[in-house]
């Protein structure tokens, strides 16, 4: 389960802010949106599946951090299932790199690797069913 009060306090040290906040009165399901002048990044959980999402401040298309992570790690294996521990532990190590990725000169071909691995992540799921 994620430390949302270690992380929080992280986004907010390094210049995001909190847009969005929305906690459920049932079940502890929640989103929080942060930003800064380039990125917008989403924790949720709902039925108990916590995500880290991102999406660039023009754009509204969400991206899961997985997908961040593999086009920053040239990771090929896209269906590892990866803890929200462990995205937290990324997003630290990696939040720089993520921001150059979202920048306005950048964004254009980060999308791209985005929705092609986002494309081959469903065909290594649905191998031979699709």
């Amino acid at each position: 389960m994620i430390n949302k009060k270690e992380i929080y306090h992280f986004i907010n040290s390094i210049g995001f802010n909190l847009i969005e906040h929305n906690t459920s009165k049932y079940f502890g399901d929640y989103f929080d949106t942060f930003g800064n002048n380039i990125l917008e990044l989403r924790f949720s959980k709902s039925k108990s599946f916590e995500t880290v999402d991102i999406r660039n401040l023009k754009d509204k298309e969400w991206y899961d951090l997985a997908l961040v992570k593999a086009v920053l790690h040239d990771e090929e294996k896209l269906v590892k299932v990866n803890t929200i521990e462990e995205h937290t532990e990324f997003l630290k190590k990696e939040i720089e790199a993520i921001n150059y990725l979202f920048t306005e000169q950048n964004y254009s071909s980060t999308k791209k690797k985005l929705e092609d691995l986002g494309n081959q992540r469903v065909n290594q799921m649905f191998k031979g069913k699709i």
